[in-house]
């Protein structure tokens, strides 16, 4: 294909971007028809602190594959909203790490289904194979892209 007749409904980029904005749209809908107040890239950051608690913030940014600016700022509200909380660190007292208050147990729990019940309508129909075969190949251009870094 020659530069002159590329589309962008040609650009897998394009539909993996696309799938994403209307998913995180969906799933934010989800969570405020359920009445929680919380954004898909909250949730996403939640769920790397349920897996890493007592980390620190920038840790749980390079986890979560955030830059700290957007770290800063989710952790921000979600310390607002009391779902998460800083505790200084034992050993460096100028230091914070990071954990899941009780109440954000308790959302942990409850978004965990809607964003299940998510997943079910996002992929209904693909078998799991394709399911496999998908995370393969993206996981494989991933690889590919951080070898540009």
């Amino acid at each position: 294909m020659n530069r002159k007749q590329f589309s962008i409904d040609e650009s897998l980029g394009f539909w993996v971007y696309r799938m994403h904005t209307q998913s995180c749209a969906v799933l934010k809908r989800a969570f405020q028809d359920a009445g929680h107040d919380i954004t898909p890239e909250q949730w996403g950051l939640m769920v790397r602190l349920r897996e890493n608690q007592g980390i620190n913030q920038s840790r749980l940014g390079e986890k979560a594959y955030k830059d700290r600016h957007n770290t800063t700022r989710i952790v921000k509200q979600l310390v607002k909203r009391g779902l998460i909380e800083r505790r200084p660190d034992e050993i460096d007292k100028r230091a914070y790490n990071l954990f899941i208050t009780e109440s954000g147990q308790v959302a942990l729990e409850a978004l965990a289904q809607i964003d299940f019940n998510h997943y079910t309508i996002v992929f209904n129909g693909l078998p799991a194979e394709d399911l496999r075969a998908m995370r393969r190949i993206l996981k494989h251009i991933v690889n590919n892209l951080e070898g540009l870094n």
